[in-house]
């Protein structure tokens, strides 16, 4: 990677936290922390954040407090993010479903990493137990499901990025390049 456009990129966002959204499995967690590094920036799993403040597990929240209650400490934990500057933050991959939430996410840079199906599908098949709604579901049915019921707030996103089968550095280079265009080109 080119060191004079990450020195202009991060010169250019002046500081703006980058937001990680898409489908669970599309690899925001993965992805954030080599993303921050490249950037400098520092890097904050939210999921993380959220169990550290509930004092429990993802999967505990859903199965004891259920979905609004996750929904809730989730929010709160989006709002606290944005107070510190230069981060990158995966999110969940319902952050978008709360209206609430994009008061704080377009206060940065929303990039939507829109993994094709057939590799979420084959990745999310190996994560049935740590992802609460998948679990009792057809993952298929329920995959598309949840996609449809997001895609068009995902799709409000500053950037998207369309990814395949990529390792983890190709998709940094994707959203770096992305973020680039976007900021010195003003084009999507």
């Amino acid at each position: 990677m080119d060191q004079n456009l990450i020195e202009s990129l991060v010169q250019k966002i002046a500081g703006r936290s980058l937001f990680l959204v898409g489908m669970m499995g599309c690899g925001k967690s993965r992805t954030g922390p080599i993303l921050a590094k490249y950037l400098n920036y520092k890097y904050l799993d939210l999921d993380y954040l959220i169990e550290k403040v509930a004092k429990k597990s993802i999967n505990n929240i859903f199965s004891e407090d259920g979905e609004e209650i996750f929904r809730y400490f989730e929010s709160k934990c989006l709002q606290e993010t944005i107070k510190i500057p230069s981060m990158v933050i995966s999110t969940g991959g319902g952050v978008v479903t709360k209206k609430e939430n994009w008061g704080i996410l377009s206060q940065g840079i929303v990039i939507w990493i829109d993994l094709k199906k057939e590799f979420a599908l084959e990745r999310l098949s190996k994560e049935i137990t740590k992802r609460p709604m998948l679990q009792d579901n057809d993952l298929n049915d329920i995959y598309d499901k949840i996609f449809n019921s997001r895609k068009d707030l995902y799709a409000q996103a500053d950037i998207r990025i369309n990814i395949a089968n990529e390792d983890v550095d190709e998709v940094v280079n994707k959203i770096i390049f992305g973020i680039h265009k976007k900021l010195f080109t003003n084009r999507d």
